[in-house]
């Protein structure tokens, strides 16, 4: 049933895929409005709301060019089919209107598709939806519109061109099958991705790549040939990182578990037992530096002059004793005390084995310094190694 409703009950919707109204076509439109009045009428539903005079608001669903037109016209009211229509019924009316008249943009078609799907564009620039789930949505929408699954599918990834070629396709300066062409360049996310570029970089880097593409050539074929040697090299160069990135990764893996397997052999203490394998080398780097320091450097500093003092001693009782025999004396001529010869040797003997006590010491205390600067040098041979070859490993990663 068709009424005139006031323009002011009427309120044009948000999902109208037409988002440019060419000027010449709504001239033609106002002249035939002014001389027959509107033929055809438009399409409106109710909406549970109503205006500052408590009248009802009816949003317009198909007919948007007339109703802007008899607005613009000073028309008091217009013509309208009202029918009880579901948000999703509105906007599949008003996207089926539309592609009848063969007027859309592609780039509007796709927002419209995009609107009434509610297609999130990053998810699938990203992969991240299954394709049979994809498909069977496309599907849906194309058995209720009079446009294959496909088109509806090629349209849908026209979203994710940068905004400069949408405008140019629009604008027909680039023919759409190039466009669509240029999507296919969405497969390089998982190759950026795994090559370590930053995800909030990658969808800009393939924008570059796509205008880039997109200002050289001028054919459907050209077009398709750069994309898929832009594809090609891309992958290619990944695998390549990915092989020497398998390769450091070993070298590195092999050179950690020898500095694990070290560092565990020694004795750890218990607060650092779980901690990261740096932190564990440092910590038993310090405890051989303390072994090395002052108390070893004491203890031959101690050995030495207790040693110099029993030779010295030694030697002047060995004296004594070769003096006092090569004159046959039985008493000291300086004192006259009675001369024990066997009492000085004695002594000797005493000081003998003291020094040699002292020179057994002496060198269990450097072999004990020599087992410390080999665990040392060791040590700092595997970190040298480790840290190497994780430095190589993060450039490989791009870290």
């Amino acid at each position: 049933m068709v009424e005139n409703i006031p323009l002011k009950q009427l309120r044009e919707n948000t999902y109208n895929p037409r988002k440019h109204f060419d000027d010449a076509r709504m001239k033609e439109l106002e002249k035939s409005i002014k001389s027959q009045g509107v033929i055809q009428a438009i399409t409106c539903r109710p909406l549970e709301e109503l205006n500052e005079k408590e009248e009802e608001i009816y949003e317009v669903v198909a007919g948007t060019r007339r109703f802007k037109v008899c607005k613009n016209l000073g028309l008091k009211s217009i013509p309208a089919m009202i029918l009880p229509l579901t948000d999703e019924e509105a906007k599949l009316l008003s996207i089926t209107e539309n592609l009848e008249r063969a007027d859309l943009t592609p780039m509007e078609e796709a927002r419209s598709f995009a609107d009434y799907l509610q297609w999130d564009e990053q998810d699938h620039f990203e992969g991240k939806r299954p394709r049979q789930a994809i498909s069977a949505e496309l599907q849906i929408l194309a058995d209720k519109l009079p446009m294959s699954m496909r088109t509806i599918s090629n349209r849908l990834n026209l979203l994710h061109l940068p905004e400069t070629i949408q405008i140019s396709i629009d604008q027909k300066t680039l023919p759409i099958t190039i466009g669509e062409v240029l999507t296919r360049l969405r497969e390089l996310w998982k190759v950026y991705n795994d090559s370590g570029v930053p995800e909030a970089e990658i969808k800009a880097k393939i924008h570059e790549d796509m205008e880039y593409i997109a200002g050289q050539v001028e054919s459907e074929d050209v077009a398709r040939d750069r994309v898929n040697e832009y594809i090609l090299k891309a992958k290619e160069s990944q695998s390549r990182k990915e092989s020497r990135l398998s390769s450091v990764q070993t070298k590195f893996n092999k050179i950690k578990e020898k500095l694990t397997a070290h560092v565990h052999s020694q004795e750890l203490a218990e607060e650092i037992a779980t901690d990261t394998i740096e932190k564990k080398y440092e910590w038993l780097k310090s405890k051989i530096d303390d072994k090395l320091k002052a108390p070893s450097d004491e203890t031959l500093k101690r050995i030495s002059n207790l040693r110099e003092n029993a030779t010295a001693q030694s030697d002047r009782y060995l004296m004594n004793v070769n003096y006092v025999k090569e004159l046959n004396l039985d008493s000291c001529p300086h004192c006259g005390a009675g001369v024990d010869l066997q009492h000085l040797q004695k002594r000797i003997n005493e000081l003998d084995e003291e020094i040699k006590g002292l020179n057994e010491e002496e060198k269990e205390t450097g072999s004990e310094l020599k087992i410390h600067r080999a665990s040392k040098k060791k040590l700092n041979a595997l970190v040298r190694e480790y840290v190497s070859q994780k430095h190589v490993l993060q450039e490989a990663k791009g870290i």
